[in-house]
């Protein structure tokens, strides 16, 4: 008897479908560690302007609880400062507050006269048949613009926060309307 031995068809993997496998797994390893990567990279930023995000409407709510003394603020104020907490010392804020200004008229309607044509359309026509009506009433509506403007300007104020940490250099703004309520308008207009 004849014992020798044979191997029948047992087949494997070669060496080349191994390599081929490997060059494999480890691109798709690869592209799955970069993906989760990248979102542990983009976790830590949105917590980042989350965090500056907070900051902010911390400030804007303090000046809305404590508003700033006005009439000491001329030109405005812009002044930069660390915070307070412990926790927190890796963070600055900018506080900028200035007056609102208004275009003047004629800037705002884009008239060199500056009345409006549909300012112009309202009092022509049959009332008082004149050409000087609309002159009057032209010069009524800027008066009562710059009257408007000027009470606006006196107690409407722009203020912007603006934190940044100071190891990543990332920064978060935010602006808002601030009242003066201290100031005294003119109501009446003149007519």
């Amino acid at each position: 008897m004849d014992k020798s031995l044979k191997f029948n068809n047992q087949t494997g993997f070669s060496l080349i479908e191994v390599l081929i496998a490997i060059t494999l797994f480890a691109f798709f390893v690869t592209a799955f560690l970069t993906a989760q990567g990248y979102n542990v990279s983009d976790s830590a930023l949105s917590e980042e302007q989350l965090m500056l995000q907070q900051l902010c409407e911390r400030k804007i709510n303090e000046l809305y609880l404590d508003p700033p003394k006005f009439q000491n603020m001329a030109m405005g104020l812009k002044e930069t400062k660390t915070f307070e907490e412990n926790d927190l010392k890796g963070f600055e804020y900018t506080l900028e507050i200035k007056k609102l200004t208004i275009p003047d008229f004629a800037q705002l309607f884009g008239q060199k006269g500056g009345v409006s044509e549909e300012g112009k359309d309202a009092y022509e026509g049959d009332y008082l048949n004149d050409s000087n009506a609309s002159k009057r009433n032209s010069g009524m509506e800027k008066m009562v613009f710059e009257e408007l403007k000027k009470n606006i300007e006196k107690i409407v104020w722009q203020a912007r926060v603006t934190v940044t940490n100071k190891e990543t250099k990332y920064s978060y703004s935010l602006a808002t309307w601030l009242t003066n309520y201290n100031e005294k308008i003119q109501l009446n207009i003149g007519f």
